[in-house]
């Protein structure tokens, strides 16, 4: 379907006319499966909201994010931005270990029964555990100096 396709094309020649006060302002959402949609305003902003208010925008820097266990995903989500990873380095460390799979966005390394996707700028997902310490551990093992 071409929906979402048509909808992002009329916005950007909205704004790319120069007529941003004719964009939508709202959140739209559509389950093509079932037919169901919904529809949320979002022209007036919180004024007390640090990201609608202020435009900071901490969550998108990856500062002082703390590691996570990804719900129904039996994954915990690394956040390392600080340290940048070298791929092809890494793909070339990694290869005798176990399988891996890279394509210069992300590596993937199969270490039987984990899987570690990492990232260039040093974010990691480690699927196989939820325990934080553990995907911390495989972090430092496999992808660390």
């Amino acid at each position: 379907m071409n929906l979402a396709a048509s909808l992002q094309v009329t916005e950007a020649l909205k704004f790319l006319t120069n007529q941003p006060h004719l964009m939508r302002r709202s959140l739209i959402s559509y389950d093509l499966w079932s037919g169901e949609h919904s529809e949320i305003n979002t022209s007036t902003p919180n004024p007390n909201c640090e990201v609608c208010a202020q435009r900071i925008f901490r969550h998108l820097a990856g500062n002082q994010r703390p590691h996570i266990t990804l719900c129904g995903r039996n994954s915990v989500q690394i956040h390392e931005h600080h340290r940048p990873l070298n791929l092809p380095e890494l793909e070339a460390r990694l290869r005798p270990l176990g399988t891996v799979r890279a394509n210069g966005l992300l590596l993937r390394f199969e270490y039987s029964p984990y899987t570690l996707t990492a990232f260039p700028d040093g974010r990691a997902l480690i699927q196989g555990t939820t325990d934080i310490g553990l995907a911390r551990s495989l972090y430092a093992r496999f992808l660390g100096n």
